[in-house]
């Protein structure tokens, strides 16, 4: 096949063959086929890239929203200091001999405040510092510092020394530790009486 031969066939096929009359531009109907065709709304199928544009764009978005949020994640968290309470140990590691104490009393327990229990995690020479497991009253705090109130007094109760690990119930009047057995090592009987007065609410 020739050239002449191939562009014979185009010609007969082309839809604007020569032989194929055609209106003027400036005509009546190709203007009003002109304006038709430019005030058609967008078919749905048309508008389909556009919207699958747009979730493109949303997801990129949102993506790049998490890695900006995301993008400290090398840095620490931040943790927050835990609350602390003081009170003070009596001086003399007790103050007043064990006779001189009231005999220990249920109902003289009830109405101290505040009363808590928790685990000696530091001792030093003139204090202790106790994580609190639970406050039976008058507190929230997560640790408690004992400190006593001079340099010659011990960090101890009523001669009991206070020891690293071991878990201790406590109670205190106007920011002082009571001794006497209202505070001391956590035996089952004292955590007995902490119980009975100082009922779960």
């Amino acid at each position: 096949m020739t050239d002449d031969d191939l562009r014979a066939r185009l010609a007969r096929i082309d839809p604007v063959h020569s032989a194929v009359s055609s209106e003027p531009f400036t005509s009546l109907r190709v203007q009003s086929l002109l304006e038709h065709a430019m005030s058609t709304p967008t078919t749905t199928r048309s508008r389909r890239p556009l919207l699958a544009a747009a979730a493109v764009l949303a997801i990129g978005a949102a993506v790049g929203g998490v890695v900006l949020t995301q993008g400290g994640d090398d840095e620490p968290p931040v943790v927050a200091a835990p609350t602390v309470v003081r009170l003070g140990l009596p001086g003399g590691g007790g103050g007043v001999s064990m006779n001189s104490c009231a005999p220990f009393d249920v109902n003289f327990l009830k109405d101290m405040t505040p009363a808590f229990a928790g685990t000696v995690t530091t001792v030093a020479a003139n204090s202790i510092t106790l994580d609190v497991d639970r406050w039976y009253t008058g507190g929230s705090a997560d640790q408690v510092v004992l400190s006593t109130p001079d340099a010659t007094s011990s960090a101890s109760l009523d001669g009991v020394e206070f020891e690293k690990g071991k878990r201790y119930l406590v109670t205190a009047a106007q920011g002082t530790v009571n001794g006497c057995g209202f505070s001391g090592l956590a035996t089952p009987d004292l955590e007995k009486s902490f119980a009975e007065a100082f009922p779960a609410s």
